[in-house]
């Protein structure tokens, strides 16, 4: 059974309590129904965090290393694209609706439905960068590109550029739960890559670990929505609605939960760890024997 966990939303009650943590397993899990396709999802997380890099209001543009092979996994991106849109635009829609997040998220379940654990989490990453990033290419060009003046006089959006000290500590604290949800995909990535020949999915270590990654996912989607949240309450708003402090704290709490649930499953991963590396020895060292024996 899954570890009771609390994720706390605007105007929400605790996500997962002691009563409703089975219903919510059984919500999340009657979504999941892969279909076997195998998706390397390394160059796409590579991809989204050079876009968050790209988009801080701090960043030194011209200091940042290119990192990203892109031709090589240009087939990959094709098929993914349509999805990582269709998310996006699901993401937009219902923020900008005042749609509930938790249903926003159990719909991106449902789009995603057929593929792995691993996959849902960095596609929906994948939306949020999306349009995260068309924000800030928009807001940081708007004044030298007239196109981009242009769409940000249709999105009214404020002028991020010039009030950025008072926008400070809201981007901070999205970039801050962003990060502790690259490190537990990350996370969730490595319990993937496991050997198989070494660990079975019945070990004790691995069957905890892969009992939590369902409600983990759960929370990196609700969290990604949280995100998106604040860019839509920019839009239009001003920057005399930057002093957002609930906000600001419900994202800081998003973060330290996060930021838990890494922590256990890093615990785990290392125990898997260990038991691989065991097997590996005493594998070892049972060729060693047959071989002194003949």
């Amino acid at each position: 059974m899954a570890t009771t966990m609390t994720l706390n939303g605007r105007g929400d009650r605790h996500v997962f309590s002691s009563s409703d943590d089975n219903a919510m397993m059984k919500n999340i899990l009657a979504t999941h129904s892969p279909d076997g396709t195998n998706i390397d999802v390394i160059p796409l997380l590579q991809i989204i965090k050079d876009i968050m890099h790209r988009s801080h209001p701090d960043a030194n543009i011209d200091a940042i290393v290119e990192s990203v092979i892109y031709h090589d996994f240009n087939e990959m991106f094709e098929v993914l694209a349509l999805t990582i849109n269709k998310v996006a635009c699901e993401i937009t829609c219902k923020c900008a609706g005042g749609g509930d997040t938790h249903a926003t998220a159990i719909g991106i379940f449902n789009t995603l439905s057929n593929y792995g654990w691993d996959a849902k989490a960095v596609i929906t990453l994948a939306a949020f960068a999306v349009n995260y990033g068309e924000f800030w290419l928009v807001a940081q060009l708007h004044k030298t590109n007239p196109l981009a003046k242009s769409l940000a006089l249709l999105k009214q959006l404020p002028d991020v550029l010039e009030h950025r000290e008072s926008l400070k500590t809201r981007f901070n604290v999205v970039n801050n739960l962003v990060n502790a949800m690259f490190d537990v995909t990350n996370i969730i990535i490595k319990f993937k890559e496991l050997p198989e020949q070494y660990i079975s999915p019945n070990t004790p270590e691995l069957t905890i670990a892969t009992t939590h990654i369902p409600t983990t996912v759960y929370c990196i989607i609700r969290s990604i929505v949280a995100c998106a949240s604040v860019l839509t309450n920019l839009i239009g708003m001003g920057h005399e609605h930057v002093t957002a402090t609930t906000e600001a704290w419900e994202l800081s709490s998003l973060a330290h939960k996060i930021n838990n649930i890494h922590d256990h499953l890093k615990q785990q991963l290392d125990l898997c760890i260990q038991h691989i590396s065991k097997n590996k020895n005493d594998k070892y060292e049972h060729l060693i024997n047959v071989y002194m024996c003949t």
